[in-house]
Formats: structure tokens, C-alpha cells, sequence
């Protein structure tokens, strides 16, 4: 039987995650000499090195990698034992950990998450905005139980399933040259300087990708964490953003914004909800699951 404790689990995450002994320390707020010592104690415990040396900081071995994973999961079940009985104690009977991208948000998500809870006052929704890529990884390390992506990026050990569409549009500022335009192609404006969103976004990988495959370079000006900033930005004429049309429109029109269709095939995008695919979700992440499908089926 492991007589490992949660902090010395807690710290080795921190260990494989940060890579350095002192910055691990920190983040549990331990001693780095105290870390050491718990960091032998676990190695001594399962028999097997858990981390490599090296001349600045650490790696995980094969057996460490196979310890992080375990290590996870059993810090999620008392994460979420503490969560469960702290609401109890407060009447709230269920927990999800929802994980979504800026265009799912914007497009809809936000506001059938709102008519969820409002429907569901005893379960609580701990919602994180994140890039695609960030999404599917904290689903895969179990760090949230529901996610909603745009569609494009490998999703193995999960189960996607359709939720809404979106379509991208130009934004510019009054005088750009395009500004009459209604229509334009991505050809037309490879060589604008862009205001975009953070590189791990969808929105972000799919023009660098476009842009590639015409042998150019995306020029950014200014990169920024939402698409509400996003327009302020083109707004103050520091460049030209691509964003979703419909869901965008209202704040692009209220700064004095046109927001031009991309005449692209790839312009037209899929949000899907994303669920791990070896495990039976738990009750209140049933129930939000079936109420976001009933909505989508209500679209339909």
C-alpha cells in the first residue's frame, strides 16, 4: 500500500509541470530542502527514478510519466471530494467544469450557460475561457468535464459532438481602403497588419495556416486575449482583425467598425462539444450535456 500524501503528489505534478525543484517548492509552499526530501521519499516508495537531472532543471522518466498521470487523477477525486462537501454544506448539489474557446463563448455558449443555471440553481458551472488547444488538453488530463472547441484540431480519447457554426468576417476601421467592400478574399489582405488573437487560438493557427499556404508571412501588429479587445483595437486603427460575424456585430458596429464577409470556403467554421470517450459522464454533466444538445436540436 503507498503511504504517499496529497501535498507530495501535489508537489510532483507541480515538479513535471515546471520542471525546476525551486519553482515546484514555491507553488506548494514548501521548503525547497522539504521538497527534496519528499521527492526521495516517493522515488524510494514506488522503487523507480521519477526524475531525470539535468544541468537546468528536471524531466520526467517513463516511470514518472506513468506517476504524473496516476498522480492527476487521484488529486481530481480529492479536489473533488473537498468541492463536493463544501457544497453540500452550502445546498449546491453538483459541480461541472466547463473549458470553451473565445468563439464558442461569443456564438453562443454564454448564453445557454446562463439559461442552464438559471434552470439549475443547485449545480454550479466552474466555466474558463481557453484556446482550442488548452481545451482538449484539460480534458484529456481530466482538469474539466465538458469542453466546446472549434472544430479543426485532433481530438483523440474523446467523443465531439456538433453544436453550432460560425462564420469569420474582416473587421476594419473607416478609411481603410476595403472599407466599401463587401466582400473580400484572403489574397486581398495578406499583407494588412493584423490585430489577432493570443497563437494558441483557433482563430490565430487557422491564418498562419491560410497564410502559409500562399507563401506568406501574417504580419501582426498587435496580439490581444479577446475578441472585445480585438475591436477596440481595429477600432483605433492599428490594423485589421478577423473575427465571427454574427455574434460580433452589434460591439463592431457600436465602435464605427464594417465587418466584411471572407469569401472563403474555410470562413465558415463548426463548434462542437467535446466529452471524454472512456468515461460515463457524472449527473450534472449529463444534464448539461442534454440540455445543450436539446438546444441544438431546438435549432435545427
Amino acid at each position: 500500500m503507498l503511504r504517499h500524501d496529497l501535498q507530495s503528489l501535489r508537489l510532483f505534478v507541480a515538479l513535471c509541470e515546471l520542471r525546476s525543484l525551486s519553482k515546484a517548492a514555491d507553488r506548494v509552499n514548501i521548503a525547497v530542502s522539504a521538497a527534496s526530501r519528499r521527492l526521495r521519499l516517493l522515488e524510494d516508495e514506488l522503487g523507480a527514478v521519477l526524475v531525470t537531472r539535468l544541468p537546468h532543471g528536471v524531466e520526467p522518466t517513463h516511470a514518472g510519466v506513468t506517476t504524473l498521470r496516476y498522480a492527476r487523477a487521484v488529486l481530481r477525486l480529492a479536489d473533488q471530494l473537498v468541492s463536493s462537501m463544501a457544497e453540500h454544506a452550502s445546498g449546491v448539489r453538483g459541480r461541472v467544469r466547463v473549458f470553451a474557446s473565445s468563439s464558442a463563448l461569443v456564438q453562443r455558449l454564454a448564453q445557454d450557460l446562463a439559461a442552464f443555471m438559471r434552470d439549475n440553481p443547485q449545480i454550479k458551472v466552474d466555466l474558463e475561457e481557453r484556446p482550442t488547444g488548452e481545451t482538449l488538453e484539460a480534458l484529456t488530463r481530466k482538469q474539466a468535464d465538458l469542453g466546446v472547441v472549434v472544430r479543426g484540431a485532433p481530438t483523440p480519447g474523446l467523443v465531439t459532438l456538433p453544436y453550432a457554426q460560425d462564420r469569420l468576417a474582416l473587421a476594419v476601421f473607416p478609411g481603410h481602403r476595403l472599407f466599401a467592400r463587401k466582400t473580400v478574399r484572403f489574397a486581398d489582405i495578406i499583407g494588412e497588419e493584423f490585430v489577432a488573437l493570443d497563437a494558441g487560438t483557433a482563430v490565430h493557427r487557422l491564418l498562419v495556416e491560410k497564410a502559409r499556404e500562399q507563401a506568406a508571412v501574417l504580419r501582426l501588429r498587435v496580439q490581444v486575449r479577446s475578441f472585445e479587445v480585438m475591436c477596440q483595437m481595429v477600432s483605433q486603427g492599428l490594423g485589421v482583425g478577423i473575427l465571427p460575424d454574427s455574434a460580433l456585430r452589434p460591439l463592431a458596429e457600436a465602435l464605427g467598425l464594417r465587418l466584411i464577409g471572407l469569401d472563403e470556403a474555410w470562413a465558415r467554421r463548426e463548434i462542437d462539444i467535446c466529452v471524454p470517450a472512456q468515461e460515463e459522464p457524472d449527473a450534472p454533466t449529463a444534464r448539461l450535456l442534454a440540455a445543450l444538445l436539446a438546444g441544438v436540436a431546438r435549432q435545427s
